[in-house]
């Protein structure tokens, strides 16, 4: 029977809570994490205390028990092997080899599993390196989408499409000649032969050593020095959950176009270093340009380079019928007329089919895409792009216009599209037949921020252009300002202020939280309870140093409409308010209601500020935590919208915030918060977040992520525990259920 430490291990590790799982999950015995918890206990214990956690594994795999199932020794090989333990993931592959045997009795998905990872955990991890290409050959890498996890390895045929692309920028030159792996020769031939006569180019002579590159896991190829890249599309995923595979190996040297990032988890210091020192980057979307530009990398908008495919696919010499079919790709199925031909461009099958063959099953797809219908309909972007750079009507129509990464490529004009194809092909015909020629790294690098530098000039004037203002429709600073409340004059003038918010039915939670401050604090405590139209009789809970003061904020702020067309959530305004409505509190605590103290308020209250408008606990976990997360989720929200102007607001919203804060900065709680009061109203604070919230449609919190981002006081995480997320095992304040 399990017992309570492995529920609740298992539950905090499922919702990405940590340092709560290892704390649960590192105090059971062998038999038990090792059968039932082998995932979340390896999971866990290599994000917290990997040397622990490794200790432990290190000794289950040199046991020699035979009960532990198939599952739990692929999960662990998959995690060790994720974190970069070469060694032991070997071990734990042969206990799953021994434990797998023929696969008889054992799921299908395991002994996949276990046959799909046995080159991998051979291999070295450490960029190691293969014998550099011949005199007078340049070494080129040709990206494919293998991965160590045989569920992230790509299944999108879309992805080949882009390195199909990324071909036709080597094969339009036709005084190149190929050596190396032979199946990327013959390809390089098939598809040279298709290049469109206006797209060839000569003079750029040399040889060139072909080689296939593992988009997100070079590290463990073997790679001659000084290989050639193009850059492009993202790499966000990760090995095992782990880490990200980027940087590249360190003999790769790309030439970044195309490239798109919007996650803390790729952009980490070395990342970004990494970036600086190969830059300019040449990006996909605006959205990846402001990130960069943001974290001090030298950034341009490329757009995609699907758009250039159009090399590699001469003009038709029969065009379809008047009469063909209208076809639809990966499109919502009840908006499809019934009888129309559906495609699908992700399939399982992408993933065990050789990269030769799926380069060329990508190609026939586009060919009968534009042969066989008088115009497609799709969600996917490496559908839309590609079809319309040959030549295909197509209607995009993707889930979310305000999707990050389409900020630059929906909608395009025909000049706009053109724009793209042609910058990138221009940028590259610059610099690759100096690579390919020999010339040396330096040289390479020194051309190519040349012929980048006004591109990143242009996106840095972009970047920095002020951001876009729209007067405040909401008369709700003047409401505010007719309505404020006066402390009650038998407060004493060195009270702890504390602000709660109330909402029907929470009077008994209420009374706990007010009770556990009056049991542990000496000092003087006034609370105003914040409520709309309820009768909390508030007084009945005054007693010793507490004094209380109830505020009904009635009909305020029912003129704040945001861009949903709805009004502003109530208990969002009663937050937004709070500073401009007592106005004679020059600091205040907010506590969430449904919590009880521990320790003297005095503590949390006296919390030095340094000079910032709040101090706020950072968010735990490993979801929502960057703060740069919760706009981009604003920003998307924003796409559910009907305003004609969703996706220019929502990137707005992006570069905006950007602008104002370096990538990335912690996510904080502001359901309990030190408030200096007296400087945000100075500063207008109530006007100006009311003017996110009001515009972008922000909640109280994204709209303060997007003011403060990262300049706040830290509340210590003891002062803001939920049991069922915190390692915190002695907090000063607890988050509890509502039920008192």
């Amino acid at each position: 029977m399990a017992g309570p430490d492995l529920v609740w291990g298992l539950t905090a590790e499922r919702g990405g809570f940590l340092e709560r799982a290892w704390a649960l999950l590192q105090g059971l015995p062998t038999e038990t994490w090792s059968t039932e918890a082998a995932d979340a206990y390896a999971r866990s214990g290599l994000t917290v205390d990997p040397e622990a956690a490794l200790r432990s594994i290190r000794a289950l795999a040199a046991d020699q028990r035979a009960d532990i199932p198939a599952e739990s020794w692929l999960a662990l090989c998959s995690r060790v092997f994720g974190y970069g333990d070469q060694e032991l993931a070997r071990a734990l592959w042969a206990r799953l080899d021994s434990s797998v045997g023929d696969g008889r009795g054992v799921d299908k998905f395991v002994v996949q599993s276990r046959d799909w990872l046995r080159s991998w955990v051979a291999a070295s991890n450490d960029s190691p390196d293969a014998p550099a290409a011949p005199a007078g050959t340049v070494s080129y890498a040709v990206v494919d989408y293998g991965h160590p996890g045989r569920a992230r390895a790509s299944a999108n045929i879309g992805d080949h499409v882009q390195t199909i692309a990324s071909l036709g920028h080597v094969l339009r030159h036709r005084d190149l000649t190929y050596s190396g792996e032979p199946e990327l020769v013959d390809l390089a031939g098939r598809l040279g032969a298709r290049v469109r006569p206006d797209r060839v180019r000569n003079g750029a002579a040399g040889n060139v050593q072909l080689m296939t590159l593992e988009r997100d896991a070079s590290t463990y190829q073997e790679i001659p020095p000084d290989t050639w890249m193009i850059g492009f599309g993202w790499y966000m995923h990760p090995i095992f959950g782990m880490r990200c595979g980027f940087p590249f190996h360190k003999n790769l040297r790309p030439l970044f176009v195309s490239f798109h990032c919007n996650n803390r988890d790729l952009l980490t210091p070395e990342a970004i270093d990494y970036l600086k020192q190969y830059g300019p980057i040449g990006c996909r979307d605006h959205t990846t340009v402001d990130i960069l530009l943001s974290a001090g990398v030298p950034a341009f908008f490329s757009g995609c380079i699907t758009t250039t495919v159009t090399t590699l696919f001469p003009d038709l010499t029969t065009p379809p019928p008047a009469d063909a079919l209208v076809g639809y790709v990966d499109v919502d199925l009840s908006k499809v007329p019934i009888g129309s031909p559906l495609y699908r461009q992700s399939a399982d099958v992408v993933r065990f089919t050789p990269f030769v063959k799926n380069i060329d099953i990508a190609v026939k797809m586009l060919d009968d895409y534009r042969s066989n219908h008088r115009q497609m309909v799709t969600s996917r972007l490496h559908t839309y792009l590609p079809g319309r750079s040959i030549g295909i009507d197509i209607d995009f129509r993707p889930g979310n216009l305000a999707d990050p990464r389409f900020v630059g490529l929906n909608p395009l004009t025909t000049e706009g599209f053109a724009a793209i194809r042609d910058g990138i092909d221009g940028l590259l015909e610059q610099v690759l037949p100096l690579a390919f020629s020999g010339a040396s790294v330096e040289d390479v690098y020194t051309r190519w921020r040349e012929v980048t530098a006004p591109l990143v000039a242009a996106a840095q004037a972009r970047f920095d252009a002020p951001p876009a203002t729209t007067p405040l429709q909401t008369t709700l600073p003047a409401q505010v300002a007719a309505r404020r409340v006066a402390t009650p004059a038998d407060v004493p003038a060195d009270a702890i202020h504390v602000v709660v918010q109330m909402r029907k039915g929470q009077r008994p939670v209420l009374r706990r939280l007010i009770d556990s401050v009056a049991a542990h604090t000496t000092a003087p405590v006034h609370v105003w309870v914040l409520h709309r139209g309820l009768d909390p009789k508030v007084a009945e809970f005054a007693h010793g140093n507490i004094t209380t003061t109830d505020v009904d904020l009635g009909d305020l702020a029912v003129d704040m409409v945001q861009p949903d067309g709805n009004t502003a959530d109530a208990g969002q305004v009663l937050r937004l308010v709070t500073t401009d409505l007592l106005a004679d509190v020059d600091r205040f605590v907010v506590l969430p209601i449904a919590s009880v103290l521990s320790e003297d308020l005095a503590t949390l209250a006296a919390t030095d500020l340094g000079g910032h408008l709040v101090a706020a606990a950072t968010a735990v976990g490993v979801r929502g935590i960057s703060g740069f997360h919760v706009i981009h989720s604003g920003a998307r929200n924003l796409g559910s919208t009907k305003l004609p102007d969703r996706a220019d607001r929502a990137a707005e919203l992006r570069r905006s915030v950007h602008q104002k804060h370096a990538f990335d900065f912690d996510a904080f709680d502001t359901d309990l918060m030190v408030v200096d009061a007296a400087q945000a109203r100075e500063q207008g604070l109530l006007a100006t977040l009311a003017g996110w919230m009001e515009h972008y449609g922000l909640t109280y919190r994204g709209a303060l992520h997007a003011v403060v981002g990262p300049d706040r006081a830290v509340v210590p995480e003891r002062w803001n525990v939920l049991p069922d997320r915190s390692a915190v095992t002695d907090p000063a304040l607890a988050r509890l259920p509502m039920n008192p």
